[in-house]
């Protein structure tokens, strides 16, 4: 609070409690809200058969909750005696708190499973509560399972929808997560705030969707700072994916020796495994380090894209046509502490590694974190919010015209013209693997004019096609300009000297390091 008296230059506090409601004379605050993704997420294990609308369900539930979720499939036709006991073995070491058990009444061999392995957990300390998926008589001898301690429900899916099930389990988890936060300490700083606390994710998927229907665009926000979460929404639906345990910060341990390794691909130099395993377990240990030497910010960038592109898989995963037509991507606070637009917009579209399916996608970041502010004030005062975050909000870096195709390395892939609003026309062209960026300030506009070769082609469509980006579809200049990719996808290939000096390349592009063939004269 100290903090933010002496930033907003106004008294928020009188007699070490917080002056309600606003003054006069400015000091003081109208309301008290909070966001933050504080306390550890819940612990969550769901253990089902084969795979059902149920369960389904139910996962992409668990992904908008703040928890951690250990999925156990009880699949037929094992042959293995061992199988119930090692899995009984890592849950008990994963420490559920609340189990979800949907049981398989077709499959008397998986359903004999599941309640050995309900038995087994029936007596761990940690389950406070658990929900039992399933029809009588059956459903009747998994709850017995369960000790006394353990809060047990029953739902009986001939009573009920899939959709529904998952609401109240998604509805459940989020009232026990506040719950964990009602401690002494915490009560005493949060005492003001009525609505308790909005978790970060959540608030940053209510603006998502709102950019969405707002502006009728494809949207997709990544962040990964506070945890990592991906958000896609277009005018009439949406999701978002949560990684809770894995960030830039401590949470960057949660990228596997492989994620690490394989992050050497976005890198211009060389390194070794080693070294990158080095500086994860550094940057896990000192988890708010600024990186101050080129070398280490291009390492913070490549596990960047690393963390963004395992969020982005749960996404294609449920929604497999989202990427393909996604026309706006929001980086979060993480692209934007780097100070260096290009770089930010280059590791955004290296981290969708898609064809857009019009071609082009436009790139922005929330500098200030104001979407999740926004979706936290939106909550009670939507109004209030939609003001804040239209004239304060998105920090534009221009537009991505994304060339699909490859052949040889340094063959022309594209030529084009940009016409700007002051009359102006110049010539330019992209070669196979390359990147072109078109001088385009922030808050003008230009028509595109783009004839790919032969084995080439503008997002989805056809090869060959010249492609006319005007009037209600003319690209927005920004911070970097814009930016002709004809690097081809996908973007991942090995560590070798070439691979090291192509993405060198690229950063300089984009960055201004190399300066662009297109000239302007006004």
């Amino acid at each position: 609070m100290r903090q933010l008296e002496w930033d907003a230059g106004r008294r928020l506090t009188e007699r070490e409690e917080l002056l309600f409601p606003q003054q006069a004379r400015g000091d003081g605050v109208d309301a008290f809200m909070i966001c933050s993704s504080l306390g550890e997420p819940l612990r969550v294990a769901l253990i089902e058969a084969t795979a059902n609308p149920v369960s389904a369900a139910i996962s992409d539930a668990l992904k908008r909750t703040h928890s951690r979720v250990f999925h156990l499939a009880a699949l037929a036709g094992r042959k293995d005696g061992s199988f119930a006991p090692v899995q009984v073995e890592a849950l008990r070491a994963f420490r559920p708190e609340y189990i979800v058990l949907s049981l398989d009444h077709n499959q008397p061999a998986v359903l004999a499973r599941q309640l050995v392995i309900a038995r087994q957990l029936g007596s761990t300390e940690s389950v406070g509560e658990a929900v039992v998926i399933g029809e009588a008589p059956t459903v009747n001898q998994a709850v017995n399972s369960f000790g006394s301690r353990t809060k047990v429900r029953v739902v009986a899916p001939s009573t009920s929808t899939p959709v529904r099930i998952a609401a109240e389990i998604e509805q459940e988890l989020s009232d026990l997560y506040r719950a964990s936060l009602d401690t002494h300490d915490f009560a005493a700083i949060a005492r003001d705030a009525p609505d308790g606390v909005v978790i970060r994710a959540q608030a940053v998927d209510l603006v998502n969707r709102f950019i969405a229907r707002a502006f009728d665009r494809r949207v997709i926000t990544i962040a990964c700072d506070d945890g990592s979460h991906v958000h896609w929404a277009d005018a009439n639906q949406g999701l978002f994916s949560s990684l809770q345990h894995l960030d830039l910060g401590v949470g960057i341990s949660g990228l596997t020796s492989h994620e690490v390794a394989d992050a050497a691909r976005w890198l211009p130099f060389a390194t070794t495994d080693e070294e990158l395993m080095t500086w994860v377990l550094n940057r896990a240990a000192r988890p708010w380090t600024v990186p101050t030497d080129t070398r280490d910010l291009r390492i913070e960038q490549a596990m960047a894209r690393q963390i963004a592109r395992r969020a982005l898989a749960e996404v294609a995963r449920n929604q497999p046509l989202a990427l393909a037509k996604t026309d706006l991507v929001i980086g979060g606070q993480a692209f934007a502490r780097w100070n260096q637009p290009g770089s930010a917009a280059l590791a955004l579209l290296d981290s969708v590694d898609v064809v857009p399916d019009q071609g082009v996608i436009d790139l922005a970041l929330d500098q200030d974190g104001l979407m999740a502010i926004a979706g936290t004030v939106g909550l009670k005062h939507p109004d209030l919010a939609s003001e804040l975050f239209e004239y304060d909000g998105l920090t534009h870096l221009g537009s991505a015209v994304v060339i699909g195709g490859q052949t040889h390395e340094g063959d022309r892939a594209c030529r084009g013209e940009i016409q700007y609003d002051s009359g102006e026309t110049t010539a330019f062209s992209v070669g196979s693997g390359s990147i072109e960026v078109l001088p385009l300030r922030p808050g003008e506009t230009a028509s595109l004019i783009l004839r790919p070769e032969r084995r080439y082609s503008v997002g989805g469509y056809p090869s060959g096609k010249p492609v006319t980006l005007s009037d209600d579809r003319r690209i927005i200049g920004g911070a970097v300009g814009v930016i002709v990719d004809a690097r081809g996808r996908a973007l991942g290939a090995g560590q070798t000297p070439q691979r090291h000096a192509k993405v060198k390349q690229w950063i300089d592009a984009v960055n201004g390091v190399v300066a662009s063939s297109v000239r302007r004269t006004a």
